[in-house]
């Protein structure tokens, strides 16, 4: 293992250790299970010489039974300590992978803002699958290798010390040879994988866009893309096959000279009387399982460089700083009570910029008055859903400050804050799943009466009443089955449902047509009595009826 793997191992170690007792014991199994491997072909050499050749006809069923039960308990042993082994390694790797996740969704927003979603789930799912081999199958097999070549390159040097010297020698160049041609094999199925993760990327976006490549006659342009993406693997392909073939060449030159060294000089040794015919059969199995572990200590040394690359990789992410305001912080912040809770938002002198781009928002003030309706109006990159965010703390202002009832946000625990704030946005996301779970993804203990009750406020109870299952029916990928108007419905519904004390609608109603519109608008007046409402749109019927509007301009 490099130096830059056990740079790592400080980390892996804080998962290893609570289970460190019983990895310890599987570790111990697997080496009395590679020690009762290394016996059984030992008693080839006593079947030959101690009962065939001597006629000791008395020995064949005590040794048949002891064989027997030798490899019923060395199989005992090695399902035992699998199953225990993959238990307990498999609960540390879901754990990290749990620690990961949560860890993703307490970072800076800005960090997914700066990095393509695709490579982010590639850390979660395929780096940590290069992880999880290393600790469930990369170390196991390791030891095993290890013992093994240990084992039987001490058995042959006692069999006959002379053969194992000339079945060994060729072993340097074997290994050097392997050494040399399994990193490229190892970089070209890498290509292999990535090119294959790009096809099915593209495949998975051009069968998603059908309609427009239809509408646009494009099909013959995305079939050519196709065929460029398919030519390249197809060249990764055959690279691989001549390497691998070249590779395979070694086990081949190793049989032939094992072959010469068993049967040319060990059978002049047996004719010679120096040598048994049991001990030169037992010193061939053995000899046929040296180079299987000489090959696998070589596998896990390139499978240990591919899990050092993963785990530099999954850290890259742990290491950015948590937000004190990421999902499930408490950075101990306080709690306004129910009493002292009006729903009052301020900015003042406000100033906010994502990475890298001019300030979205720049010296921006403003009142929300509590419980009135407040329309903010303004053309697209005003910064609107910028405001919207800032309010429910995602981001945090780079200067100035956003209030509740004249408490700063970043004096509030940010969990208890989302819990008051309910937001529709304009990026209506919805799982694939019911409608009911869809709805109660704002409050999954609702009951099915309140889910109901809260999709009849969003105007949309009729509707989902009609559908083939009703309130399970699945409404598929993003709630691809569904209009514009009915996904914004259905978000409106999760939002109400959470009976927030503020509710801010961001381009909420863009789908819907007038007559839905004013109705949906009367039932959350309401519904949202006496509570404070934001509506963010740029057409004037979405603000009709507000308390206040207040324009919005783009940041000079």
């Amino acid at each position: 293992m490099t130096a830059s793997l056990r740079a790592h191992l400080p980390y892996l170690g804080g998962y290893l250790r609570p289970h460190r007792k019983v990895l310890f014991g599987s570790f111990a199994l697997s080496a009395v299970s590679t020690a009762l491997g290394m016996v059984q072909p030992y008693f080839a050499k006593i079947f030959i010489d101690g009962v065939f050749l001597s006629g000791n006809a008395d020995l064949l069923a005590p040794l048949l039974a002891a064989l027997i039960l030798l490899l019923i308990v060395g199989f005992g042993i090695r399902v035992v300590n699998r199953y225990i082994y993959t238990r307990y390694s498999a609960r540390m790797l879901f754990r990290m992978r749990e620690d990961l996740f949560v860890h993703l969704h307490r970072i800076p927003l800005r960090f997914f803002t700066e990095r393509k979603i695709g490579d982010i789930y590639s850390r979660i799912a395929s780096d940590m699958a290069d992880i999880q081999a290393l600790v469930t199958d990369t170390l196991p097999q390791y030891l095993f290798n290890l013992l093994t070549c240990l084992i039987t390159a001490a058995i042959l040097f006692w069999l006959d010390w002379r053969m194992a010297l000339m079945s060994l020698a060729f072993t340097p160049v074997a290994l050097f040879i392997v050494f040399r041609l399994r990193p490229k094999l190892l970089d070209l199925g890498r290509q292999v994988a990535e090119t294959n993760a790009d096809i099915a990327h593209f495949l998975f976006e051009s069968l998603g866009s059908a309609p427009l490549i239809r509408a646009y006659g494009a099909a013959s342009v995305e079939a050519g893309k196709l065929r460029e993406k398919q030519s390249t693997i197809l060249g990764f392909l055959l690279r691989y096959q001549v390497l691998g073939a070249v590779s395979g060449v070694v086990p081949t030159l190793f049989a032939v000279i094992n072959t010469l060294v068993v049967f040319g000089y060990g059978g002049v040794l047996v004719l010679d009387g120096s040598l048994t015919v049991g001990s030169l059969v037992a010193f061939s199995i053995y000899q046929g399982r040296v180079f299987g572990p000489l090959q696998g200590l070589l596998d896990g040394f390139l499978a240990a460089q591919k899990a050092r690359v993963a785990l530099a990789r999954v850290r890259e992410i742990l290491d950015v700083p948590p937000d004190r305001a990421g999902a499930g912080a408490d950075d101990g912040g306080r709690e306004l009570g129910s009493d002292r809770l009006r729903g009052e938002i301020v900015f003042q002198n406000v100033v906010f910029a994502y990475s890298g781009e001019a300030p979205a928002i720049e010296n921006l003030s403003l009142k929300i008055p509590a419980g009135k309706i407040t329309a903010l109006v303004g053309p697209s990159g005003a910064g609107k859903t910028t405001i919207c965010h800032l309010i429910l703390r995602l981001f945090d202002p780079d200067s100035g400050a956003v209030s509740l009832d004249g408490v700063d946000l970043k004096e509030l625990k940010p969990a208890w804050l989302r819990k008051q704030v309910a937001l529709v946005s304009q990026d209506i996301f919805l799982f694939h799943t019911t409608v009911a779970d869809n709805i109660r993804f704002s409050r999954p203990d609702a009951t099915t009466d309140a889910v109901e009750e809260a999709a009849r406020a969003a105007c949309i109870h009729d509707f989902i009443q009609s559908l083939p299952a009703g309130y399970h029916t699945v409404i598929g990928d993003r709630g691809v089955r569904l209009s514009g108007g009915q996904k914004q419905r259905i978000s409106i519904a999760r939002a109400v449902l959470m009976a927030p004390r503020i509710l801010i609608l961001d381009e909420a109603t863009a789908f819907l047509d007038e007559a839905v519109e004013d109705r949906l608008k009367a039932t959350l007046a309401d519904l949202m009595k006496d509570r404070t409402i934001l509506v963010v749109s740029h057409r004037a019927s979405t603000v009709h009826g507000a308390d206040q509007v207040i324009p919005i301009a783009p940041p000079n």
